[in-house]
């Protein structure tokens, strides 16, 4: 009997760990990814870099999920950027976060924010900084990073 109990709940575990990334929208099929990931069990970070080519990059933007970076939302983007670029600094792959918000975050990319409610960010409401997954597409370098937080 206990060995039912343990297998249910790793199996539920396991569930609950796939769920949660397929919570994003779907990304077109990208030429490399770099990925990092904290060590964390329960809080945890991730930083992903997805390298596109010039044939792919342009399907953000007609892919509903993401938004286009103005004038109206420019600061919402550099907040969860710059939230967490603080919560990784004590993180094992702290020395490969490479993302300068200031200079990378501009008028006419695309992003795509998510908050622990499920909500997809538009221009006007970011949520709490205790769960996030942000995708962020710099359209003249053809990246896509994300970022990702549940600390």
């Amino acid at each position: 009997m206990n060995k039912v109990v343990i297998i249910i709940s790793l199996i539920s575990i396991l569930f609950n760990l796939v769920g949660c990334s397929s919570n994003g929208p779907t990304l077109p099929k990208y030429n490399n990814k770099e990925s990092y990931h904290s060590e964390g069990i329960q809080d945890y970070t991730d930083y992903c870099k997805y390298y596109y080519g010039e044939d792919k990059i342009n399907d953000f933007k007609n892919n509903d999920s993401f938004t286009i970076v103005d004038e109206s939302n420019i600061n919402i983007v550099k907040n969860y950027f710059q939230h967490f670029e603080e919560i990784i600094k004590e993180e094992s792959f702290s020395d490969k976060y490479d993302f300068d918000c200031d200079k990378q975050i501009k008028l006419g990319d695309y992003f795509c924010i998510i908050t622990k409610e499920g909500l997809k960010v538009g221009d006007s409401f970011y949520g709490e900084f205790d769960y996030y997954d942000v995708y962020y597409v710099d359209m003249e370098e053809r990246i896509l990073y994300f970022i990702h937080s549940n600390s």
